[in-house]
Parts: C-alpha cells; sequence; structure tokens
C-alpha cells in the first residue's frame, strides 16, 4: 500500500491542485498523483521545475528528509 508524501500535503496546502501542477510539468493529472503516492519516479526536469517555480528540493520532493531546504525567500514559499 502507497501513501502520499509530504509533497502532497505541501502542495495541497498551498492551494496547487493536481491538475495545474500537471499542467506546469507538462503532464498528466494521473502522472502526478502516481509520482505523489511513490508508484513513478519524479523525473529530473520535474525536480528542476518544482526548484525553480517553488524553491523546493530535490530532497523533499523526493521524501528523503522531512524538512529538507524548501524556503525560497524570493517566492515566499515555506
Amino acid at each position: 500500500m502507497s501513501s502520499k508524501s509530504a509533497f502532497a500535503a505541501w502542495r495541497k496546502k498551498q492551494g496547487i491542485t493536481q491538475a495545474s501542477l500537471a499542467k506546469k510539468l507538462k503532464q498528466s493529472r494521473t502522472s502526478i498523483s502516481l509520482k505523489e503516492r511513490n508508484l513513478a519516479p519524479w523525473q529530473q526536469h520535474d525536480l528542476r521545475v518544482l526548484h525553480d517555480t517553488y524553491g523546493l528540493s530535490s530532497d523533499f520532493v523526493l521524501g528523503l528528509g522531512d524538512e529538507a531546504e524548501r524556503v525560497d525567500t524570493r517566492l515566499g514559499v515555506a
């Protein structure tokens, strides 16, 4: 059984839908859902867009750390 990631919780807290994230990443909503449930891997392109857009670290998105650096003062994302 899989569970949603800390990234998924962050996304929801920020008011970002899977559909809007999928559009930004040029993917389907289903693809985002699979990645959030660790049923499909995040790709390097995904990680770069998430970092450049939201200031998220790869470690945080990949679930390698609960409090990975994810602050981007330019965007006010914490």
